[in-house]
């Protein structure tokens, strides 16, 4: 059967995420090296969910949003397909990558850094824009001249065990949140239903103190984030908070900007002011928003 626009739709609709993402990359690999690399990265986060499934690691409700999401991105991917690319005869594509790496390159050296991007939308909460964040900040890293220094990894619709597992497994340098906060200085992450979870600043903060030899910077992408910010940083580490609601707009901007800073080798005060140009350039008017918090 031939592979093209129409055939990885219908396996879209039929709910074959795994085999329409086999499908995509052929396409990619013919016709399109961003396809190529975008469906990549989309591959690793599907094979990630799958392990989890099947370990047992997170609830079938959780695994049904985090299957949703990843519809919804190869969706998206659709509109970069166009209607002439036909692959004929290949009825057995090959395997999408079975790395959990969060974006193509060299197997990771004990030089890299690992960014870990954790996501919690809860379905009581409103919408946001996090695989549009995730994309800008892989597109960053991947084109930066230090690329092979850092190593993406995603964890989606995370709940409190998701949070533990993940700096224990993946040892990050940076934490990246992205999500809800509220006025009372707490992040949302996830409950075994999908609502939302409230996290205290000053649980986060113990939490992190305990992880002190390998986390050097913590960004917390979510509204009113300014008193997680305040609390983690007694703990000694460098973090980056909002002081306010931040739009899903300038959140992303910052994101971007942030990450190519780090992936040309400047330094964390310099990417922070860089996020913030960028939001200002863009004349979002939430330029003030972000605010970096260092040890004293």
């Amino acid at each position: 059967m031939p592979i093209n626009k129409d055939s990885i739709q219908n396996l879209i609709i039929e709910g074959e995420l795994g085999k329409a993402i086999k499908q995509m990359l052929e396409l990619g690999k013919k016709f399109s090296p961003d396809l190529l690399n975008e469906t990549t990265l989309l591959s690793a986060r599907f094979n990630s969910l799958e392990k989890d499934k099947r370990s047992g690691m997170i609830s079938q409700d959780n695994a049904s949003m985090r299957y949703a999401q990843i519809g919804n991105s190869l969706t998206y991917l659709m509109e970069k397909v166009q209607d002439n690319w036909v692959i004929e005869g290949q009825e057995n594509a090959a395997p999408a990558p079975s790395s959990v790496t969060s974006r193509p390159g060299p197997t990771p050296g004990p030089s890299q850094q690992v960014i870990l991007f954790l996501a919690a939308n809860p379905k009581d909460s409103s919408r946001l824009r996090l695989d549009a964040e995730v994309r800008r900040i892989e597109g960053a890293l991947e084109r930066s001249k230090h690329r092979d220094k850092f190593r993406l990894e995603q964890r989606w619709a995370v709940q409190i065990p998701d949070l533990r597992r993940a700096l224990l497994d993946e040892q990050p340098s940076i934490i990246h949140f992205s999500g809800h906060g509220s006025e009372l200085g707490r992040i949302y992450l996830e409950d075994i239903t999908g609502n939302g979870q409230e996290v205290s600043a000053e649980a986060l903060g113990n939490l992190f103190e305990l992880f002190l030899d390998q986390i050097k910077c913590v960004v917390l992408n979510a509204c009113y984030s300014d008193t997680q910010a305040s609390e983690i940083v007694k703990h000694g580490i460098p973090v980056v908070g909002m002081n306010t609601a931040v739009p899903d707009s300038a959140a992303i901007e910052f994101s971007e900007a942030f990450y190519d800073a780090l992936g040309a080798g400047r330094d964390l005060s310099f990417a922070f002011k860089l996020g913030r140009s960028a939001i200002e350039m863009y004349n979002l008017k939430a330029e003030d928003i972000p605010v970096l918090k260092m040890p004293s």
